[in-house]
This record gives structure tokens, sequence and C-alpha cells, in this order.
């Protein structure tokens, strides 16, 4: 495909609709990069240069931008079917985001002693590096240090 999109992502919603859902869109990255590539196709891009710029399968982008002319934004939101819920909530995974976005240089370990003493919730370390990771920060992972090993 190289012409324009034939596919108009504001049949059901407004640009403003979408700026503001991009300005508030926090807790989950993928969504935030949904949402990116509707505005970059919106603003003239062709599907196949805006998934070069993200880097992802022309594919999804073609039929991620059909379900948004069909559906409107709500068909970008991530739908997870079956697993185990999470033990944080939406909003609680919000906070927590503008918790770490406040305090600078947060190990994953100073993260983990946040969620269990704000939320009340006991996670292992490895899955606050999914969470951590899931809200679009990066953390190396966490290494024990043990008394005996030499250079420590």
């Amino acid at each position: 495909m190289s012409g324009k999109s034939k596919i108009n992502v504001f049949n059901k919603m407004t640009k403003i609709a979408l700026d503001e859902e991009i300005s508030n869109c926090v807790a989950y990255h993928r969504y935030y990069q949904r949402l990116i590539a509707v505005k970059i196709v919106s603003e003239g891009n062709t599907i196949t240069n805006t998934a070069n710029i993200l880097e992802n399968p022309t594919k999804q982008f073609t039929d991620g931008l059909k379900h948004v002319n069909l559906i409107g934004l709500e068909s970008l939101k991530p739908s997870f079917s079956g697993g185990r819920p999470s033990k944080l909530t939406y909003d609680q995974l919000i906070e927590l985001d503008k918790l770490i976005e406040k305090t600078p240089n947060m190990s994953m370990k100073d993260v983990h002693k946040l969620v269990n003493e704000k939320f009340n919730v006991n996670y292992s370390l490895k899955q606050i590096g999914k969470i951590i990771k899931k809200l679009g920060y990066n953390y190396s992972k966490a290494y024990p240090k043990f008394s005996k090993s030499p250079g420590c």
C-alpha cells in the first residue's frame, strides 16, 4: 500500500478524544503505542510507514485500525482473557506509576517494598520486574549478593 490509508480512524471518535486519551494513558505501554499509531496514521501517514516508524508488523496496524474504525478507541485497549487476575487494580497501577515517577532511581527492591507497604500486596521480585516493564520502565534484573563470593 503506497498511498494514503483508506481507513478513516475518526469515524467513531474525534481528534480531541484521541489526544485526550493519549495524554491520560499511563498504565499500559502497549495501549499507548497503539494510540500513537492511530495518531500517526490520522496525520496522513500510510500504514506501512507507521509500521516502519514503530517497528511493528503492518498486519497488526491494518487490523487495529479497522477495529478503531468500527468500534472506536475501546478496541485498542488490551483485552485479557483468562489467567489469574492481578492483585493490583488498574487504579493502583496508575498510582504506582505516579509514585515511581516522583521518586527517581528506585530499585526493584524499593518498588517491591513500596507495593508491599502501600497496597498491602506481596509480589516476588520477578513479578515486580514484570509490572515495572508493563508500566514502561526499564530495570535490570536484581541479583543476590553472596558474602563468600570473591570481589564483594
